[in-house]
């Protein structure tokens, strides 16, 4: 009888004493997978960190690589796929990037810039409709969301919206004032629907902000040349050289206003200069092709307006191409 008091006691200590280690043991275990968890995580983390470096780097192959490496352990980083898309993209990728920023949009659908990234992917995949979707869906989740504003003004232009154009660039530089990028393709909007005095205070309003932005310079002479301002349009243009005395357009765009003052001879040596800086400037073929001819230099005047034509039917001019051809028929009849 003792024997059995003891034998249960023992027996019902020991079920306090398992009862009591069971929890234990089961802590352990998920220490132990928390553990693992917590491992892999930092490894998905080393992956990213070092798909960014390559990324920063231009090394975009590889860190494809290191991102899709850190996709395998950690599938629901909506950032990974973002940074992937990046790279992707950078590739000249766009399908595929596409790819990668919706399935980050999937995970988190309420981030502006995955949007924008998508939206800047089918604008090269030419889909501008499919583009300013996107550039909308970001701009109505951040309301002052200027570079969604800004690439939205670049699609609707692509779609010959100018008008919406100039509304869009209008609140890209409304919420970030100092957007020289969003005032230079305001005033080239403007320019385009003739409308040159707005194009020039959109100019100087860029050129204020960015002293050394050639283009600028070179659009607002062009401007200026236009409205027969041809001393206001050389003075930029040659500023424009002065910044960058590689620039071929604004040795193109000197020589022409210089034809029209009469000073042929600097405008032939200007459009030389243009071609010798970019031999597929058919403007500048074109133009020193022109003058030879009023100089009665028929033979080279046809070369060079024969390779006007050329280059602007291999660039998709058809207009200048048309027009070269127009005048090489007339000069070889006469």
């Amino acid at each position: 009888m003792k024997f059995f008091w003891k034998t249960a006691r023992a027996i019902a200590i020991l079920s306090i004493i398992v009862a009591t280690l069971q929890p234990r043991i089961v802590s352990s275990e998920i220490a132990a997978k928390e553990q693992l968890k917590e491992t892999a995580l930092e490894t998905a983390q080393e992956h990213y960190n070092n798909g960014f470096v390559k990324f920063q780097m231009g090394n975009y192959k590889e860190a494809i690589r290191e991102f899709q490496a850190a996709l395998t352990i950690d599938p629901n980083n909506e950032e990974i796929y973002k940074n992937l898309g990046r790279a992707k993209f950078k590739l000249g990728d766009y399908p595929g990037a596409i790819e990668e920023y919706t399935r980050a949009i999937e995970i988190n659908n309420s981030n502006p810039r995955f949007y924008n990234y998508r939206g800047n992917a089918k604008t090269q995949l030419k889909d501008h409709r499919g583009a300013i979707a996107d550039y909308s869906l970001a701009i109505k989740l951040q309301p002052d969301f200027a570079l969604a504003y800004y690439n939205r003004a670049n699609a609707r232009k692509k779609l010959k919206d100018r008008r919406g154009a100039i509304e869009d660039y209008t609140l890209a530089i409304k919420f970030k004032p100092d957007y020289a990028l969003a005032l230079h393709n305001r005033g080239n909007t403007y320019y385009q629907q003739k409308e040159y005095l707005k194009a020039i205070a959109d100019y100087t309003k860029a050129i204020e902000i960015n002293p050394n932005f050639v283009g600028t310079y070179n659009n607002r002479g062009y401007s200026k040349f236009r409205l027969k301002d041809y001393t206001g349009a050389i003075a930029d243009f040659k500023r424009a050289i002065a910044i960058f005395p590689s620039y071929a357009p604004a040795y193109t765009n000197l020589g022409i206003v210089l034809n029209k003052q009469g000073k042929t001879q600097e405008a032939l040596d200007n459009f030389s200069k243009a071609i010798e800086l970019n031999p597929k400037d058919a403007a500048a073929y074109f133009n020193r092709g022109v003058t030879l001819n009023k100089l009665g230099k028929k033979d080279p005047a046809i070369e060079d307006i024969k390779q006007a034509g050329k280059l602007a039917k291999q660039q998709g001019n058809l207009a200048l191409q048309t027009e070269a051809e127009k005048i090489v028929s007339r000069l070889i009849r006469n």
